[in-house]
């Protein structure tokens, strides 16, 4: 969320530079076209003056109404149910839904509903399609640690025992299963249990899969070390 607001900051003081850069640039080899159009009682080098700071003005407010419409500061990068879901997100549930009425038996179709449902951020939806799901698979890892996902985010981020069921009953199908690991090492480590969050993240790295990135997850486990440390830093002064 800070980096999202920085990275904009950043931009437009960018922009701003750029602007004041060519105005003194302007002055400096004698451009000034504004003042040639000045009458008399005007003060030229204000009026020039009055140019970049005007076209600052704008841009600055342009940026921040426009942000505070779409930027999404406090919903960005939350798992939370989204009330105003895109128009393709819209249409891409209906377009899958439209799929598994015409072939309720497509397990195709309906991982894409229910995986369209969490891009919606319409996580009941989604675990309910799941269901539907694995009634036709029958005990699938993969879609039951993406089952357990849904749940985690349709209950704000809460580990309950339900949840913590539908995990054990994924990773003793497959015990490096890597959404049940991913949920696991992500829960741990927003509550500062960092330790844990580094053993799953472990148990990940063991086994031979390519679907997921290791190299963001050994990133990972250097912050949640750079946490301990810290954490035992702290605790020592």
């Amino acid at each position: 969320m800070n980096s999202l607001a920085i990275g904009i900051t950043v931009t437009l003081c960018a922009v701003i530079s750029l602007i004041w850069r060519h105005h003194h640039s302007s002055q400096k080899h004698g451009v000034t076209p504004i003042a040639n159009l000045c009458e008399d009682g005007i003060d030229e080098q204000s009026t020039n003056v009055k140019v970049p700071v005007v076209l600052s003005v704008v841009l600055f407010t342009t940026t921040l109404l426009v942000y505070s419409q779409l930027g999404h500061f406090n919903g960005w990068n939350k798992g939370v149910v989204d009330s105003n879901i895109d128009y393709l997100i819209t249409a891409e549930i209906n377009k899958n839904a439209k799929k598994v009425s015409e072939q309720p038996s497509n397990e195709i179709a309906l991982l894409n509903l229910a995986q369209s449902y969490v891009d919606g951020g319409l996580y009941s939806e989604s675990v309910q399609t799941f269901d539907t799901l694995l009634k036709l698979t029958g005990d699938d890892a993969s879609i039951i640690g993406m089952k357990a996902n849904a749940m985690y985010y349709r209950d704000n981020r809460e580990m309950s025992l339900d949840i913590d069921l539908v995990i054990a009953r994924a990773l003793a199908l497959d015990e490096f299963e890597p959404q049940s690991r991913l949920l696991l090492a992500t829960h741990a480590y927003l509550n500062g249990e960092y330790e844990a969050a580094i053993e799953q993240w472990q148990k990940l790295l063991e086994s031979d899969r390519q679907n997921f990135n290791r190299a963001s997850i050994n990133n990972a486990i250097l912050r949640a070390e750079q946490k301990i440390a810290n954490r035992s830093v702290a605790a020592s002064e």
